[in-house]
């Protein structure tokens, strides 16, 4: 419990990560904020928890009831920092300030303000992502606010730097903070009273007088240096998250973005996370877990083994640095253990991911806003079918589509115990996959896999029939050679489709090596073969026999797999990931290079519906960033 004496601040931060560690914590969450109603901090807090409430239970009454106390908040930090319209605008240009804690209060309410409009946003999109019927004009306005945000925080934290950089040892010229702040020298007593004659508006240059005029006098407080060092933080908490994922957009959106005023520097945006990391309020966990995520889930850089990834290996060290000091509020947590799974399988430690997943995955108190159990579980289906351990990939996808995605991971499920021979489970897994999809409505359910598990439906339930006829041995006796062919074909039509998926969702680089060669003995022509899976199995063969290193150039197979689909009009998924595979193969090498960037703009022009497109769409992004490098240099 809170003394009475602690920063409200503090007491903020408390209650939403007790309520985010832990749901049923609710009641002492919001018994903890109900001290201080009326605080700046602690209204935002609660503000925060409502969204959090709304996501996990998205009622119509009680996003109603959210977005009626966010308008609420927001017209309060609208009016605390009008401070009395026009005329107190004036006032403010004309008067100087002495009292310290207004412009701490000022900042506070900037931040506060820009954090409440991104909830309101944020309550858009689960409103959307739940079904309800929102409305063009209000999608408009929530684009708008978006904009109104960002422009919010590019504002605050100009503001906020010009302070740290007159208070702490920054050149002017510097436009990122750093940690651990380090205090100038005393100032001589000219310095401190040239820099107390001019105003407080609302952008702070270095020449005004401010609530911080104290920290250019010969003595620093160490309670006001911690204001600053708070507020830094917290504003670069919400600049520097607009920044980084603004610039992991899509390139065919950046036209857009940039016409709607938005910019993203993703440089800037790691700094300024970096720096919120460490800070004291309820921002720094929040900068960790995006930069956790940003590392071992959204860097396309590293992702997928591409020309980046290959160059410069810091990712693996920055995910190790996160996992290994993660704030107070995530240790002993399912997000932790979730995040240091991801990181073991970036280093390619694929029994020491499975182990920090199994831990993640049994825990009785969930982080369950976002259920990172569940999400456990789904990466251990995965990463059980990478060890082909197909048994036990197909019970974590059984489990964890009890509670998710349940079509997705039925189907992965019906793969892998395909894949293990088990036809039993893999007929019942596949008729729970076809119960799902009639009880849903038609446009409920669209996902990524959704038109992928569609195509290979028929072909699935075909070679669980091979497979169970083998095995019974009244078949057997009358027709042993051919059903004993089918029903290899059978198990390993399973396993090449749960290869696909599994290279589409991770690509082939961390895969131990008795993986890549089980792949390459699977991918090899039989005699009864059909052309069904022709380009999956040319194309994983020449991405696994490339890690293998077992030739150096593999430039002119993937020209003719590629090729070979503009002459037979194969544009699916395949072909885009062929033509995506031999843009990089090209740009590895230096007579091929310019070809290469010429390739890219292939990869520009397809913009059709695809099978896993977010996936495809990921390795462009870093492929063309990559080129775009290239062409600086």
């Amino acid at each position: 419990m809170s003394s009475d004496n602690e920063p409200t601040w503090r007491i903020c931060r408390k209650a939403v990560w007790m309520l985010i560690q832990n749901v049923n914590n609710l009641a002492d969450a919001e018994a903890l904020l109900n001290r201080q109603e009326n605080d700046l901090h602690i209204a935002s807090g609660k503000c925060f928890i409502l969204l959090l409430t709304a996501i996990q239970r998205p009622e119509k009454s009680r996003l109603e009831s959210a977005q009626a106390e966010f308008k609420r908040f927001e017209a309060r930090c609208g009016a605390m920092l009008d401070g009395g319209g026009w005329l107190g605008m004036v006032r403010r240009k004309l008067q100087f300030s002495s009292g310290a804690a207004a412009g701490v209060d000022h900042y506070d309410g900037q931040i506060a303000l820009a954090d409440v409009t991104l909830c309101i946003v944020g309550l858009m999109v689960v409103k959307v992502m739940n079904g309800y019927n929102v409305g063009h004009i209000a999608i408009a306005k929530t684009v708008y606010s978006l904009r109104r945000v960002w422009k919010m925080y590019q504002q605050c934290y100009a503001s906020v730097l010009d302070v740290y950089r007159a208070v702490y040892d920054l050149d002017p010229d510097e436009n990122a903070p750093r940690w651990p702040p380090v205090l100038k020298r005393r100032q001589s007593s000219s310095a401190a009273s040239l820099a107390s004659t001019s105003n407080v508006g609302s952008r702070m240059y270095r020449s005004a007088t401010t609530s911080f005029e104290t920290f250019r006098q010969d003595s620093v407080s160490n309670e006001m240096s911690k204001d600053v060092i708070r507020l830094m933080t917290a504003v670069s908490v919400g600049y520097g998250a607009f920044n980084l994922i603004l610039s992991l957009v899509s390139p065919m959106m950046i036209p857009l973005i940039g016409m709607l005023g938005f910019r993203g520097n993703r440089r800037t945006g790691l700094d300024a996370l970096m720096f919120a990391k460490n800070g004291p309020d309820v921002h720094a966990p929040l900068a960790w877990l995006i930069l956790s995520w940003y590392h071992m889930m959204g860097n396309t850089d590293f992702l997928f083994d591409g020309p980046h990834s290959r160059e410069n290996q810091t990712y693996v060290k920055e995910s190790e640095q996160l996992v290994c000091n993660p704030p107070e509020e995530f240790r002993n947590s399912t997000s932790l253990q979730y995040f240091i799974g991801r990181s073991f399988y970036l280093k390619g430690d694929l029994e020491q991911s499975i182990r920090a997943y199994e831990i993640g995955s049994t825990v009785l108190v969930d982080n369950s806003f976002v259920s990172m159990k569940t999400m456990c579980l789904h990466e251990l289906g995965f990463m059980y079918a990478i060890k082909l351990d197909w048994i036990a990939a197909y019970k974590k996808f059984a489990s964890v589509a009890e509670v998710w995605m349940k079509q997705y991971h039925y189907f992965m499920a019906t793969v892998c115990a395909g894949a293990a021979g088990d036809t039993t489970t893999a007929e019942l897994m596949r008729r729970r996959t076809d119960e799902v999809v009639s009880g849903c409505r038609s446009d409920a359910c669209r996902g990524t896999m959704n038109s992928f598990m569609e195509s290979k439906e028929t072909k699935v339930a075909e070679a669980l029939r091979w497979t169970a006829a083998a095995s019974s041995e009244d078949d057997a006796d009358s027709k042993h050679g051919h059903i004993l062919c089918n029903h290899c074909d059978g198990q390993r039509y399973c396993r090449l489709i749960a290869y696909e998926v599994l290279y589409v969702k991770y690509g082939v680089a961390k895969w131990p090596e008795d993986a890549l060669h089980a792949v390459l003995s699977d991918c090899q022509e039989a005699e009864d073969d059909d052309n069904t899976m022709l380009y999956t199995k040319q194309l994983l063969t020449v991405v696994c026999q490339r890690v293998l290193g077992f030739v150096d150039d593999y430039r002119q197979s993937l020209i003719d797999i590629v090729e070979n689909m503009d002459r037979n009009q194969r544009r699916d998924h395949l072909y885009v990931y062929g033509v995506y595979e031999l843009t990089a193969e090209q740009i590895r090498h230096n007579e091929t290079i310019e070809e290469g960037k010429r390739t890219v703009q292939k990869l520009k022009d397809i913009k059709r519906s695809y099978h896993f497109q977010h996936f495809y769409e990921m390795r462009c992004v870093s492929l063309q960033a990559y080129v775009q490098k290239l062409n600086v240099r």
